[in-house]
C-alpha cells in the first residue's frame, strides 16, 4: 500500500514539473522573441571639430608638392631675383622708373638673372602660380599681369638696357626709384624663388599637392594622398616644419582625391 501511494505522489510531482518546464520555457521564449524583434542598437562616430559647409572641404596634413593658381599673397620683400626658366627667352620691362631723375624704362633679357635690391622695397605678386617644392620653397610665377613696386629706391643688379627704343643704353647694373606709376612687365617665363618659409595664399584657382593629407567633407573624414582642387575660392596656409611642410587648407568646390 505504501508502495502505490509513494508512486502516484511521484507521478504527480513528475506532471507538476513537466508542466512547470512548459510553461517557463513558453515565458521565456516569448521574452525572447521580443529581443530577437527589436532593433539593433546603433553607434555613431562623431568627428570633431567644426563642420564643413556644403560642397566645402577641410585639408591638413604634409604634402611633398603643391601648386596653387591664382595665387593672392603678401608682396615679394626685396631682395628678390628675377630668373628666366629659358634663357634668352624670358623678359622684363620695368616701366615709368625714375633714373637719374629722368623718367624711363629698364630692359632685362634674361642673358643672366637679375637681382633686385633695395631697403623696404617689394614687388606685387596677386594672381600668380606658386609651386611649393619637398623643403617648402616656393617658385612664383609672375608673367602677364602688370606688377607694382613699393614706392622707393632700387638697384637692378645685371646688365640692362636704359631708355626708350633707340635712345636705350647699356648699363652693367643701375639704380632707380619706384613710384606710383612704376610697373613691372615679364613675359616668356621668368619666375621668382623664394626660400623656405610660412605662406598663406587664397583663391580662386586651382590647387593640386601630394602627400599624406586628411581631407573631411559633410559627411566624412578620409585619408589621401592629394588632391586636385579645380578652380573655386581657397584659402591654404603652408609651414615648413622639422623637415616637413605641413597643410590647412579650406577649399570650397569639387575636389577629387588621389
Amino acid at each position: 500500500m505504501q508502495r502505490i501511494i509513494a508512486y502516484f505522489v511521484a507521478l504527480v510531482v513528475s506532471v507538476v514539473a513537466v508542466a512547470f518546464g512548459i510553461r517557463f520555457a513558453a515565458d521565456n521564449s516569448s521574452a525572447f522573441d521580443r529581443f530577437k524583434d527589436e532593433p539593433a542598437p546603433t553607434t555613431t562616430t562623431t568627428i570633431p571639430g567644426p563642420k564643413p559647409a556644403p560642397g566645402q572641404a577641410f585639408v591638413k596634413g604634409t604634402v611633398t608638392k603643391l601648386t596653387a593658381e591664382g595665387a593672392q599673397g603678401a608682396p615679394l620683400a626685396t631682395p628678390f631675383t628675377l630668373t628666366a626658366l629659358d634663357r634668352g627667352v624670358g623678359k622684363a620691362t620695368i616701366e615709368n622708373a625714375l633714373v637719374d631723375g629722368k623718367r624711363t624704362s629698364i630692359a632685362w633679357n634674361s642673358g643672366t638673372p637679375l637681382p633686385i635690391s633695395g631697403a623696404g622695397g617689394s614687388i606685387d605678386v596677386s594672381g600668380s602660380k606658386v609651386d611649393i617644392d619637398a623643403a617648402g620653397a616656393a617658385t612664383w610665377t609672375v608673367d602677364g599681369a602688370t606688377r607694382a613696386l613699393k614706392a622707393g629706391a632700387y638697384r637692378a643688379g645685371a646688365p640692362v638696357a636704359v631708355g626708350v627704343g633707340g635712345l636705350a643704353t647699356s648699363r652693367d647694373a643701375v639704380a632707380f626709384t619706384a613710384d606710383s606709376l612704376t610697373r613691372v612687365n615679364t613675359s616668356g617665363g621668368v619666375v621668382i624663388k623664394v626660400a623656405p618659409g610660412r605662406l598663406e595664399l587664397k583663391g580662386p584657382g586651382k590647387v593640386t599637392a601630394t602627400g599624406q593629407v586628411q581631407i573631411r567633407d559633410e559627411t566624412s573624414l578620409k585619408p589621401a594622398g592629394g588632391f586636385v582642387f579645380n578652380n573655386g575660392p581657397y584659402t591654404v596656409t603652408v609651414v615648413p616644419v622639422d623637415g616637413r611642410i605641413d597643410i590647412d587648407a579650406i577649399l570650397q568646390g569639387p575636389l577629387t582625391r588621389s
